[in-house]
């Protein structure tokens, strides 16, 4: 009789534990580090929707396994230490998220100062031009100038592209490599009460983590797409790069 009472006992507390597993998940992934960036990013690099989808996917659950291996840890280590580790995660993770907007407006300040816009065009137009009046060869000065300007600018763009590269690879782990470590009561409470508990709250946790980063990030960025004005476009640098500044300060400052 009390082994039946003890396993009805542990039925009605499974949905309690799963529900506030699911809470504490939707409290801190709704936190705009967690999704704004990605948001952000989408929009001024003009990611399609299944691109955005995958990125903030990974972002959800690379924030749902880290919280995960550092709460076994902390567990292991001793729970006294949770507000210390929380404290250092926040600097280094909003400390991310500030260098990555540094280089976002470094990149836009070079791009400003190195701008060849047309260079290559002249050269070819004339140089067509020219043979055509004139009857001569002039292959070797309009192959001279067209190597020189497609070489420059590949640099340019190869630049470029490293920069992009590698923000695009920051902000999605400066999003998602911040850690809730306020599940632990939860898991803990979930493990005394046995397994299927353990296992019912863990995946309570991972699918509103997951689904609330990908969904804010998706919706936000679907909406940016909608402001087509031309400034936006020109300043994508700077808008990233703002966003970027302003989270990771409130996240190395503790406000978020």
């Amino acid at each position: 009789m009390r082994r039946w009472e003890a396993i009805l006992g542990r039925v009605k507390t499974l949905p309690a534990l799963m529900l506030a597993a699911g809470g504490v998940g939707f409290g801190h992934a709704v936190m705009p580090d967690h999704w704004m960036p990605l948001a952000v990013l989408s929009r001024t690099r003009r990611y399609s929707t299944r691109r955005t989808v995958r990125l903030s996917l990974a972002a959800g659950v690379t924030h749902v396994l880290v919280s995960l291996v550092l709460g076994a840890v902390l567990v292991v280590v001793g729970l006294q230490f949770r507000g210390t580790v929380s404290r250092h995660t926040d600097g280094v993770i909003g400390g991310i998220l500030l260098v990555t907007g540094v280089v976002f407006v470094v990149m836009e300040v070079a791009g400003r100062g190195h701008g060849h816009g047309g260079g290559d065009g002249h050269q070819h137009t004339h140089d067509h031009g020219h043979a055509r009046d004139h009857g001569h060869d002039h292959g070797h000065v309009h192959d001279h100038d067209r190597g020189h300007a497609h070489d420059h600018g590949r640099a340019h763009d190869h630049g470029r592209r490293d920069a992009r590269s590698l923000a695009a690879f920051l902000v999605p782990f400066g999003a998602a490599a911040s850690p809730d470590l306020t599940i632990l009561p939860v898991f803990l409470a979930a493990g005394a009460v046995g397994v299927v508990a353990s296992i019912g709250s863990l995946i309570a946790f991972a699918a509103v983590t997951v689904a609330t980063i990908a969904g804010l990030t998706t919706a936000t960025a679907a909406g940016a797409r909608l402001l087509t004005a031309p400034w936006i476009d020109r300043g994508a640098n700077l808008l990233t790069a703002g966003t970027l500044l302003l989270v990771g300060g409130l996240v190395a400052g503790g406000v978020i």
